[in-house]
């Protein structure tokens, strides 16, 4: 959604419809689209994730340490 929103076509909708209502769609669309901007948000100030990928509850210095000199960004993650 995020990287290539014109993917995201009438079938995909169909699709979602099998298994959701209509306002359960536009309330899954909200919930994704409110994470995909406060992620962009906070990768501008250099937030870390607040969890290592085994789990655990991390400060940003450990973070920092387990992901790296700065935070991949959402549009880097598409790219790879």
């Amino acid at each position: 959604m995020a990287t290539d929103p014109d993917a995201i076509d009438a079938a995909f909708y169909d699709e979602l419809r099998k298994y959701y209502s209509e306002e359960e769609i536009v309330e899954l669309g909200t919930y994704i689209g409110f994470n995909i901007g406060y992620h962009t948000f906070f990768g501008t100030l250099k937030f870390y994730p607040m969890f290592s990928p085994d789990g655990r509850l991390v400060d940003q210095k450990e973070s920092a340490r387990l992901y790296g000199a700065a935070p991949v960004s959402l549009a880097a993650a598409g790219a790879e």
